[in-house]
C-alpha cells in the first residue's frame, strides 16, 4: 500500500492518553491508532503527562479526571493556563455525572467530556467531534 493511501486526517497528529489504569490507556490508545494518529503516547498521571507535554508537542490529550498526584482536571486547568499549550484539544474521561463537574470542566476549557464506561464508538465519536 502506498503512503498516500495510509494517510488519514490524523496522520500528522500526536495523541497523549493519560489514565492511571493500564487497560484504559490501552483501549484509548488502540482507538487513537485505529483513527490513524501518527503518534500515540501514554502517561499514568497528570504529573507525567505535564512533563511529556513540556518535552514535545501534542495535538490532543485525553485524560481521566480521577488520578493522583495530579488529576486530569488539574492537568486541564494547567494546560489551559499556559499559552504554549493553547492549541491542544483536551478531552476528559470520568464517571462523574454531576452537573457541577460537567460545568467545571466546560468552564476550564475542555473540548470533550466522556462518561465512563464508554464504548469504542463513543470514544471515536468524541475524538472526531473535538478534533475533526
Amino acid at each position: 500500500m502506498t503512503e498516500s493511501l495510509k494517510r488519514t486526517p490524523f496522520s500528522d497528529k500526536r495523541l497523549l492518553v493519560v489514565d492511571d489504569q493500564i487497560i484504559v490507556r490501552q483501549i484509548v490508545s488502540a482507538i487513537g491508532e485505529k483513527l490513524g494518529f501518527g503518534t500515540v503516547d501514554t502517561a499514568q498521571d497528570g504529573d507525567e503527562a505535564l512533563q511529556m507535554l513540556r518535552k514535545q508537542p501534542y495535538d490532543v490529550v485525553i485524560a481521566d479526571w480521577n488520578m493522583q498526584p495530579m488529576t486530569g482536571f488539574e492537568l486541564l486547568r494547567t494546560v489551559r493556563a499556559d499559552k504554549e499549550f493553547a492549541a491542544i484539544r483536551f478531552l476528559i474521561m470520568t464517571a462523574r455525572t454531576d452537573a457541577a463537574a460537567i460545568l467545571a470542566a466546560k468552564n476550564a476549557g475542555v473540548d470533550g467530556y466522556m462518561l465512563k464506561p464508554f464504548t469504542p464508538q463513543t470514544l471515536q465519536d468524541k475524538i472526531l467531534a473535538a478534533v475533526g
